[in-house]
């Protein structure tokens, strides 16, 4: 009967010790820290200061009232003044420089010479009027007779009063008491056109 022995011879260039060295350094190996170290490096990110959340900020409408620019418009009134009562009671006379006038059955004050006189409903309410030269000139002036009390149709320009001695200067017949009062008028009529109504 035979015996089944199974034998295990190594070559003869290993020795004892050569294996007893390689059992050794297996042991070790699988004893040593590193070796529960798996073969995967895991890159954990470095703490960072947590960023801060976003704000959006929110919008709201507001209702807004919006504003025009007053625009202030200046009309130049460009209608004739047609009443002696609107000269004589407009506090700054001196605004009514240039206007037009056209007066109708307005009645004559009191006349001063040739191409001076006074029209309006009294002596508290009365204007100074001068005939434009024109009018008093080669055969008009045999035509234009102004008397107290006559109606007129009259038109012409407000006009800048002059001192009293221009006054005097400009116009013959007025005297010293009469251009001096004139100065409190500030305008007087410039009459470029007259019609007669009557004549008392």
């Amino acid at each position: 009967m035979k015996s089944n022995k199974i034998s295990f011879s190594l070559p003869s260039w290993i020795g004892k010790t050569t294996v007893l060295a390689l059992v050794a350094g297996l042991l070790a190996a699988c004893n040593s820290p590193e070796a529960n170290q798996p073969d995967v490096v895991v890159v954990s990110p470095s703490p960072t200061t947590p960023a801060s959340p976003i704000v959006t900020p929110t919008v709201t409408a507001t209702p807004t009232t919006t504003v025009s620019p007053t625009t202030t418009t200046t009309t130049t009134t460009t209608e004739p003044i047609r009443e002696v009562v609107v000269i004589t009671e407009t506090p700054d006379r001196q605004s009514l420089v240039g206007r037009r006038v056209e007066f109708t059955n307005v009645a004559v004050q009191e006349v001063n010479g040739d191409r001076t006189f006074w029209v309006g409903q009294s002596n508290n309410q009365r204007l100074f009027v001068v005939l434009d030269q024109g009018l008093d000139q080669g055969s008009a002036e045999q035509n234009v007779q102004i008397k107290t009390g006559q109606t007129l149709d009259l038109t012409g320009v407000l006009q800048p009063i002059p001192t009293a001695q221009q006054a005097q200067q400009q116009w013959q017949g007025l005297d010293a008491a009469e251009a001096q009062a004139l100065s409190n008028q500030t305008v007087y009529l410039q009459v470029d056109k007259i019609d007669y109504k009557q004549a008392s």
